[in-house]
C-alpha cells in the first residue's frame, strides 16, 4: 500500500482573532468513490471565513470546521474517471475546511473550467460573481433600463453586481462608506454613487431616479440600511438579501410590501445548488462568459499563504476593497 499524500492546511486550536490560524501538515484522506482530490492553486477569501474563524458561522460549530469555501486548482485523482487528472476546476467547499493545498471533496462540488483561465481570477469570481449573478437574475429579475441599488459597491459582491447590472443594461446606484470607495464603485460602472447614510439614503435614491425608486436592491450589508432601502424601493421592486456584513438585523414592516407589490428574497448559494441540479453550472458559465467579454473585471488583491492572517485583518477592518485571493502557486504554505 502506498503512503498517504501529505498536505498543508489551516488548523484552529481555538476560536478568536486572525492569529489563531496556523498552517500544519497532515495526511490527506484518500478520495472515496464519489470524491475528487484537487491540488489547490488559489483560495478565495470571503467575509464568511472570518465568521468561521470566530466560531460564529453556524450553531455548535466544531474547531475542525475551518475557514475556506472556494478554491481553484487541478484534479490529481478521481476514482470514477469522470474528471481527468490535470483538469482545472473550481471547488465549492460548503462544509468549510478549504484553506489547504490539497482538497478531497464531493465530486458534485467540483466544476471543470477552461484550462487557460488564471486560477486567481477563478477564485475571485466564483462565489462573489455567482452571488451577484443570482442576486440580479435569479432573484432580482433585473431588466434593461431598471434602477439597481447596490450596497457595498466597492466590495467583491457589490463590485460584481454593479458590473453585471451594467452588462444587463440596468442603471446601478452604489453606496459605500467613504469617498474613496465611492470612486471605486464609479470605476465599476455605477451611474451614481452615494454615501451609505441611513438618514439620507431613501431621499437620495428617489431624487436620483426622478421619484421612481430602485427596482432592485442588492444588499450584502443589512442592518441599518434595510429600512431606508425599503423606503427607496420602487413599485414592484425586488429586495435581495445577499449577505449581512454589518452582522446586525434590520427591521422590516412586511405590511408595506402589499400596496406596492414588492417582494423580498434571500439566499445561500449552497441551498440553491442542493435544490437545483442546473446550478451552479448555469451561474458559473454566465459569470465566466461575462469575464471573457470584458464585462466583469474583479478588483484583485493577491497575497501569499504566509499572509493569510493579514488577509483576515484586512477584511475585518473594513478598509479593503474588492476580492482577496491567496496564491498557492507563487507562495506554498510553510508549517509552523
Amino acid at each position: 500500500m502506498s503512503a498517504p499524500r501529505r498536505r498543508r492546511l489551516v488548523a484552529l486550536e481555538e476560536f478568536g482573532g486572525p492569529e489563531v490560524m496556523r498552517w500544519i501538515e497532515a495526511d490527506a484522506p484518500a478520495p472515496g468513490p464519489d470524491e475528487v482530490a484537487v491540488e489547490v492553486e488559489a483560495i478565495g477569501v470571503n467575509f464568511g471565513d472570518t465568521m468561521v474563524r470566530r466560531g460564529e458561522y453556524r450553531r455548535d460549530q466544531p474547531l475542525d470546521f475551518t475557514p475556506g469555501f472556494e478554491a481553484a486548482g487541478r484534479v490529481v485523482e478521481d476514482p470514477s474517471g469522470e474528471l481527468k487528472v490535470g483538469q482545472r476546476v473550481i471547488v465549492f467547499n460548503d462544509n468549510g475546511r478549504g484553506y489547504a493545498d490539497l482538497l478531497v471533496v464531493p465530486r458534485r462540488r467540483v466544476f471543470p473550467v477552461p484550462d487557460d483561465m488564471d486560477p486567481n481570477v477563478l477564485a475571485a469570481v466564483f462565489i462573489q460573481g455567482t452571488t451577484a449573478w443570482y442576486s440580479l437574475h435569479r432573484f432580482g429579475y433585473v431588466a434593461s433600463g431598471e434602477w439597481v441599488l447596490v450596497h457595498a459597491g466597492a466590495g467583491g459582491v457589490g463590485g460584481a453586481a454593479i458590473q453585471l447590472a451594467v452588462a444587463a443594461g440596468a442603471r446601478p446606484i452604489a453606496t459605500a462608506s467613504t469617498e474613496e470607495k465611492l470612486d471605486i464603485a464609479r470605476g465599476h460602472g455605477a451611474e451614481h454613487a452615494i454615501l451609505a447614510d441611513p438618514e439620507t439614503l431613501a431621499a437620495q435614491v428617489r431624487e436620483l431616479t426622478d421619484g421612481h425608486g430602485a427596482d432592485v436592491v442588492v444588499d450584502g450589508v443589512n442592518g441599518p440600511l434595510v429600512a431606508p432601502s425599503m423606503k427607496a424601493l420602487a413599485f414592484h421592486g425586488r429586495y435581495v438579501v445577499a449577505g449581512a456584513a454589518s452582522q446586525t438585523a434590520g427591521p422590516i414592516d412586511t405590511r408595506a410590501l402589499m400596496p406596492r407589490n414588492q417582494s423580498i428574497a434571500g439566499f445561500v448559494t449552497a441551498r440553491i445548488i442542493d435544490r437545483d441540479p442546473a446550478e451552479p453550472r448555469r451561474a458559473i458559465d454566465a459569470v465566466l462568459a461575462a469575464w471573457r467579454a470584458g464585462e466583469l473585471r474583479p478588483q484583485l488583491t493577491v497575497l501569499g499563504a504566509a499572509e493569510l492572517v493579514r488577509a483576515h485583518e484586512m477584511l475585518e477592518d473594513r478598509a479593503h476593497t474588492g476580492k482577496i485571493v491567496i496564491d498557492l502557486v507563487a507562495d506554498r504554505p510553510e508549517v509552523e
